[in-house]
């Protein structure tokens, strides 16, 4: 939100800055201060400090705001409309799909189980919990081949994500990602592009909101596919992160 032209606003102890149900067009980033977030009962939710934004949920989705901010004691904020959110937005589709697979993610939608259980076509035993020892992501191009040693990189923490390396002018994912790689527009990587987890049945891979999407043993997944991850299997699985001349391909090699 730093990047967001906005108009400077003073508030004295014990004003309102929105009010219960009121305008969904404006909200407030705190410049310093206190702020009382409170129900239409007077109930406390929270204080907001320095760096809070006080009606996202509004600017976001249009609805009336949640909750009676009150400054307790003075109070400086930046006023920023939903026009200029909805603007900024548009002008950042990665961030949008990033945020957006996660939170449809968070609904749980489908119901965990059978989402971990989808199998990829192939002949090896799905990699459950138990049937496994050792987890290696391998090079399989001359492009990863120059930034991941022959062998590959052990896989010991997860989630473990893979994606883009971003540029001076970009900001960093959110999340961690235990991978990153150079590439150059038309950009095959997403910053953060494909993650390898623990599900409850089986090592699952997961394309986590990537812009071109992620290939699995022959299956593309992605936010824009009927699915967004599967299973992996005991053995060689090969992954490509992107379209279909993307060079960035590996094998995700799990043994016994």
């Amino acid at each position: 939100m730093s990047n967001l032209p906005a108009r400077t606003r003073s508030f004295a102890h014990g004003d309102t800055l929105l009010q219960a149900g009121g305008d969904h067009e404006v909200g407030y980033v705190i410049l310093s201060g206190l702020v009382e977030l409170r129900k239409e009962t007077g109930a406390l939710v929270e204080n907001a400090e320095q760096g809070a934004v006080i009606g996202a949920t509004s600017l976001l989705f249009g609805s009336a705001q949640e909750f009676n901010a009150i400054a307790k004691g003075p109070v400086e904020a930046a006023t920023i409309d939903r026009a200029t959110v909805s603007a900024q937005l548009s002008r950042n589709p990665d961030l949008v799909r990033e945020f957006s697979s996660m939170l449809l993610g968070r609904l749980e939608l489908v119901p965990k189980a059978e989402r971990d259980t989808v199998p990829v076509s192939h002949e090896g035993p799905i990699a459950a919990p138990g049937t496994w020892t050792d987890l290696r992501l391998k090079p399989s191009t001359s492009t990863t081949r120059s930034e991941l040693p022959r062998r590959g990189v052990p896989i010991t923490e997860y989630p473990f994500v893979v994606g883009r390396k971003p540029l001076r002018h970009e900001h960093a994912p959110r999340s961690h990602v235990a991978l990153m790689f150079p590439d150059a527009k038309p950009y095959n990587l997403s910053r953060n592009h494909f993650a390898i987890e623990k599900g409850h049945t089986a090592l699952m891979i997961r394309d986590v909101g990537s812009h071109l999407g992620t290939v699995v043993n022959g299956v593309r997944i992605g936010i824009d596919e009927p699915l967004n991850a599967v299973a992996l299997h005991i053995g060689e699985n090969e992954v490509m992160a992107g379209g279909s001349d993307s060079p960035f391909q590996f094998i995700i090699e799990i043994t016994r």
